[in-house]
């Protein structure tokens, strides 16, 4: 799981969590599938998982990071998104404490 951290890390550049997701319009997309985009998002509550349900229900793949929910929220976040990602038919991997990754089936993670 090391790698994963250290892409993330060195190549996506830090900055202060924005409650919103927007998607560049030039994205390349192949069979209505994002090939080339991952978007990373730590949201603050359960409302705006919404957003990451929509990336993924449009084919991206989303880095999403748990550390801003509070721990009484946490199970309730958790099994919600757990809900949602399998009526789309995604998955979900856990790659550390509070952080996972979430791909439309078509996606396949390999591990280094």
């Amino acid at each position: 799981m090391g790698l994963i951290k250290t892409i993330v890390n060195n190549f996506v550049k830090q900055k202060e969590i924005e409650s919103e997701v927007s998607v560049d319009e030039n994205i390349k997309k192949y069979d209505g599938i994002n090939m080339s985009s991952l978007v990373v998002y730590a949201p603050k509550n359960l409302i705006e998982l919404n957003k990451v349900i929509d990336c993924v229900a449009g084919g991206q793949s989303v880095i999403i990071n748990f550390a801003s929910i509070k721990k009484a929220e946490y199970q309730t976040v958790v099994d919600y998104l757990s809900g949602a990602l399998y009526a789309i038919k995604a998955k979900i991997s856990r790659l550390e404490n509070q952080l996972y990754v979430i791909m439309p089936k078509s996606v396949k993670l390999a591990t280094l």
